[in-house]
């Protein structure tokens, strides 16, 4: 009986070691960052929306040990319509590669859209918007995402006042997390992001993290901007970015946030 007790105990530790060493494929940014996405990417198509069509649209995809999409096929359909909408936000995903005790290796997955029509209106509710609008047109199809000193034009923030600019309003919006006022922890948010035709950023990632609500609260503050595109050949593309957010106190000040002058973007 010990015997039999101490080779269950070694197999269970063997399998909770093999469980822990393997990590598979992920969304850049995490499955927070993925819901919030979906939610800012979902056009409900009008053909779907009329028949009252509802139900999931299920994707299945291997990928590279480089986090690259190399085999996509249908799991679950539900109608054409329906199927290239999903279709289409599938392909606008980055993702990250699955490990293996670090090292990254091939993985496969699966990728899955509810359409419900009262969800849905819900959320273009909650949102402000049905359907995109774009500010440049014609816009790139193509699904390329373009480095920023590959580009005509550039991105650049859209504010309803001429007057302002990315530093002064990051200045007036951010919120200085509570626990980093408790810790007077100072520093900078770096975060990496697609600014999508449409002008909203899209695969957030952080790509230097200081903590205590600060991640979080740059986060927000990205997703409060949006984008005039980048444009090649005339046409607005994606094109990745980055933005650096300076989290600053006075010395001394109990709390006090200073503006945060030294936020840049570029790529």
């Amino acid at each position: 009986m010990k015997w039999t007790w101490l080779l269950a105990l070694c197999f269970f530790s063997f399998f909770v070691a093999e469980s822990q060493e393997y990590i598979h494929i992920q969304p850049a940014g995490g499955k927070g960052q993925l819901r919030h996405f979906i939610d800012q990417e979902l056009v409900y198509p009008e053909t779907c929306l009329a028949s009252g069509t509802e139900g999931r649209v299920i994707i299945a995809f291997k990928a590279s040990e480089k986090g690259q999409i190399e085999l996509i096929r249908y799991h679950h359909k539900l109608s054409p319509a329906c199927d290239r909408e999903a279709m289409r936000i599938f392909r606008m995903i980055e993702w990250l590669p699955a490990t293996k005790m670090g090292i990254p290796v091939a993985d496969s997955g699966m990728f899955e859209i509810e359409f419900n029509i009262k969800k849905y209106k819900r959320l273009c509710k909650s949102r402000g918007y049905s359907g995109h609008f774009y500010p440049f047109e014609p816009t790139d199809t193509s699904g390329t995402v373009y480095y920023y000193r590959n580009l005509e034009t550039a991105p650049r923030p859209i504010f309803s006042n001429d007057k302002i600019n990315l530093a002064a309003f990051i200045a007036a919006n951010l919120r200085y997390p509570d626990a980093a006022i408790k810790q007077n922890l100072s520093g900078v948010v770096k975060l990496g992001f697609i600014v999508e035709p449409h002008g909203r950023p899209s695969n957030i990632q952080i790509l230097n993290s200081l903590g205590a609500g600060c991640n979080e609260e740059a986060i927000r503050i990205v997703r409060l901007i949006k984008w005039m595109p980048g444009t090649v050949n005339h046409m607005a593309v994606r094109t990745r970015m980055s933005i650096s957010i300076n989290f600053s106190l006075e010395p001394g000040s109990n709390g006090n946030a200073i503006p945060n002058i030294r936020s840049s973007y570029g790529g």
